[in-house]
């Protein structure tokens, strides 16, 4: 069975900080030069938005807003979802589902680290889902050689004895009594 992956174990996009009084052309040359799609509002250490480049068109280019002018509180979205880093993705893609949301803000300690996306999820999904199929098919598949005890070509077992990983065949497996 694969292993738990939390939600931190995924985190493709850092934090980026903006203060709610910036000006939208700031923080979207922000957005801009470390190419991501959104940034944290955060007051007086406390996270109070988040803005994303959607915000940004939808609610300031086009209405003909001049973003020289137009400050991020204006436009933010207050109260982001968020989620804790130590989550199991699972719940991450549960509370996306229950939110109709693509972004979760993703939290240490109530201190944000970055966000996730739905593409991140599924992305995290696909690798579990291929890591669960390879170890499906090293436990079904058979493998051919000779044994170790006995030099006997055949079908193998791994067995470890006395700490030493040994390829047997079923009769020396069986004489083994493991």
């Amino acid at each position: 069975m694969a292993a738990r992956m939390t939600v931190g174990q995924i985190v493709k996009r850092k934090a980026i900080i903006v203060r709610p009084d910036d000006t939208i052309e700031r923080v979207a040359r922000i957005l801009s030069r470390h190419k991501v799609g959104s940034a944290v509002v955060v007051e007086d250490d406390e996270i109070v938005g988040i803005i994303t480049d959607r915000d940004i068109l939808n609610k300031v280019v086009a209405r003909g807003r001049d973003p020289r002018t137009v400050k991020v509180r204006e436009v933010m979205t207050k109260n982001p979802v968020t989620i804790e880093d130590d989550y199991d993705i699972g719940d991450a893609i549960d509370k996306m589902m229950e939110k109709g949301i693509r972004r979760l803000l993703v939290t240490r300690l109530g201190k944000p680290i970055g966000f996730v996306t739905a593409a991140d999820l599924l992305a995290a999904l696909n690798s579990m889902k291929n890591e669960e199929e390879e170890e499906k098919v090293e436990e079904d598949s058979e493998v051919y050689g000779i044994c170790e005890l006995c030099g006997q070509y055949g079908p193998l077992y791994k067995v470890y004895v006395e700490g030493r990983e040994l390829w047997v065949c079923e009769s020396c497996k069986d004489s083994l009594n493991l």
